[in-house]
Order: C-alpha cells, then structure tokens, then sequence
C-alpha cells in the first residue's frame, strides 16, 4: 500500500472514531454517574440552594418549571420519539431539544399560573400555590403519558399502522385525557375553593404518595422486570390493558411496603412524630429514589445482568436497583440534603425534600442520555 493510500485510511479511521471517551460498561457508568451529579450540582449551586444559590428558587418555583420540563422530555423522547431531532447530529440535536423543551417546561406552567390562575385561585401565582397546583398535574400526567409509550407501547394506535410523528400525537392526546381524568379526580378536588376534606377521594398527602408507588410500580416493571407480570399477556391488547391497571393493583401493594418501610425502619422516631399524618406522603420521597436508579441503571448500566436466565436476570435487577433506591434514600436524609445541598433538618442528622433534587437528577439523566446520547462517552463493545 502506498503511503498516501496508508494516509487515507487513517484519516478515515479517525473520522469514523465516534467523540469522547471509550470505556468498559463500568467505566462508562461511573463516567455517566459523575456527568449527571456533576451538571444536577452546578444547576443545583446556580438556581436552588436555599443557603449559598445565586438564585434561591427553592422550592418554588423552581419545582414547578423543573416538573415540567420532565414532562416535555416525556413527550419529546417518549411520545414522538425525538421525531425531527434525531435527524441532527449530537451534540446540535440534544442542545436543539434541551432549548424546546426549557422553553416549554417554562411556557406551559406560565400559562396556568398567570393565565387560567386569574380565574382559578387554586392556580393563583400567589404565594406560589399554582406553582404546587400546576406541578401537581406532572405528577399524574408522568403516567398517563408515559405508559401509552412503554408499558402499552403506543396501542392501540401502532396497531392501526400510525408512524411517528402521527403516531406520537396521538398517544399525547391519550395522555392528556388520562391525566385530565386522574387530576380533576385525585388532586384538583384536594385545592379547588369549591370543596372540603369531605368532598376528596384521597386527602392530597395520601394522593401524592400513593399515586407516586404506582409510578414506581410501572417503572420497575418496564425498566428492570422486561415488563413481566404483564408480558405473560399473549396478545399486544392484552398486556397493555394489564400493564394500565395491574399498575395501579401493584402500585398499591407497593405503596403500603414503602409506608411501613419509612415508620418501622427508614425514618427516626422523633421525626416521624414532626411529620404527622404527612407521613402518607413519604412513598413518593422513597419512591423517587427508587425511580431515579431504575432509569440510571436501565439507561447508564446496560440493565445488567443480562447473562442469567430471564427470571434470575429479572431477581437481581429488582434486589438491585430496589436496595439501592433505599440506600440512596438513607444517605441523603442522613447527610447529603443537609451536609451538601444545605436543605433544611427535619430533626438534627435528618432532614431535606427529595422531590426537588432527585427529580433534577432525573431531569439531567434524561437530558445527557435520551437527548444527547451520552455525548463524549462511548462504551466499548464487546
């Protein structure tokens, strides 16, 4: 081979090299580990930090835009699929939908709180109650959106042969007739001037708590459990139906593990009395930590294992991500919230809000790995 020809194809070999870093699985998820907690610190220093943040937005409003924005990654990433930026090429694709979706995580609440909450008082910007009654709606809605997209994978309109975007609205406009049923019935009812504590189906602690343990029940099972019980189901109808509901009868089961697991073992006694019947809450604070290692170990860790039996490979994942979740919890209440993030004590060695933190986390996760595809590492193959 002649050396202009030796040349060439070192030149292309170069260009072929995809940008970053190449690393093994473990490295490329400590790597990831480092880029999420690193960016979530510097937003977290910058926005949020009620002691030493430039800006002190905590927990309001920041809470509010933070919440949904994740609901316009559900709908970008999700729903339609990164359907016209993922004919970009990273890291434009990834900076072009951040740029849409900051926009409308802000623009979408705005229009709530100073739009409709001049008719509503229950969104009134005053105090920031629409703030809280404008998140709320994320809560219900990470659902009803998101597991038309996964768990029911898009039925029943992929089935009528509807390809992306087409496919994507229509899947957002299941979402938002779930979301509006689950809002107006769950919580709306918990802030509207027109009702009493007698007149809810759930008081709104209970609502938030529970609701959030059925998210984390839809979560483990398409993240970590290959979507079973729910994949035994023969027929594309069937396991989507199962998945919606059985989601909720799990969900339940999970909610009460969770409730016992923070009174009998999680949360000290005298801060469990501070608390009170907010109590019924805290699922959704252990749940979100649960949540946030189930998508980084499905998303940043290759779902290991993978090498065992589909059961066994299913076990593991589960004792996994679930003692982790837990783990994580306890390190914060006990040290991070208070130690680094300057979040306020319940009660001394124990104290912070979860919720805001660990679904900025969320955010970053979802922003570095589904919009930029890990832009700057690369995991080696096998």
């Amino acid at each position: 081979m002649s050396s202009s020809s030796e040349a060439t194809s070192i030149s292309t070999t170069i260009s072929a090299k995809p940008f970053g870093l190449q690393l093994g699985a473990i490295g490329f998820a400590i790597a990831s580990f480092i880029v999420i907690h690193g960016i979530s610190l510097v937003v977290w220093r910058l926005f949020v930090d009620p002691q030493v943040g430039i800006w002190k937005f905590y927990p309001q409003p920041f809470g509010g835009y933070l919440f949904w924005a994740i609901m316009v990654v559900v709908f970008i990433g999700f729903n339609l699929e990164m359907h016209g930026f993922s004919k970009l090429s990273q890291p434009k694709a990834g900076i072009a939908a951040t740029v849409v979706t900051l926009a409308l995580g802000m623009t979408i609440p705005m229009l709530l709180i100073y739009g409709y909450g001049r008719l509503d008082p229950a969104f009134s910007p005053a105090q920031y109650a629409g703030h809280g009654a404008a998140g709320l709606i994320v809560l219900i809605g990470f659902y009803g959106f998101g597991v038309v997209s996964n768990s029911m994978d898009g039925w029943p309109w992929t089935d009528a042969g509807m390809q992306q975007p087409m496919v994507g609205f229509a899947q957002i406009f299941t979402g938002f007739f779930l979301t509006l049923v689950g809002y107006l019935v769950l919580i709306y009812p918990n802030l509207a001037s027109w009702t009493g504590p007698d007149r809810v189906v759930m008081a709104l602690p209970t609502a938030i708590g529970w609701f959030y343990s059925v998210i984390t029940a839809w979560l483990t099972t398409v993240l970590v459990l290959d979507l079973w019980p729910y994949s035994t189901f023969k027929t594309r109808a069937g396991r989507a139906m199962a998945a919606f509901f059985g989601n909720f009868v799990l969900g339940t089961v999970v909610y009460f593990i969770l409730l016992s697991l923070l009174k009998n073992v999680l949360i000290p006694a005298e801060a469990l009395e501070k608390i009170g019947p907010a109590i019924n809450l805290w699922p959704a604070h252990l749940g979100v930590w649960i949540v946030n290692i189930l998508l980084f170990w499905a998303l940043c860790c290759g779902n290991a294992p993978t090498s065992l039996s589909p059961a066994m490979n299913r076990v593991a994942r589960f004792i996994i991500t679930w003692t982790l979740g837990i783990g994580a919890f306890v390190i914060y209440m006990k040290w991070f919230a208070i130690g680094v993030l300057n979040e306020a004590a319940i009660v001394p060695g124990f104290g912070g809000d979860p919720l805001t933190w660990v679904d900025l986390l969320n955010l970053i996760l979802l922003f570095y790995v589904v919009y930029f595809g890990s832009y700057g590492l690369n995991k080696k193959e096998k």
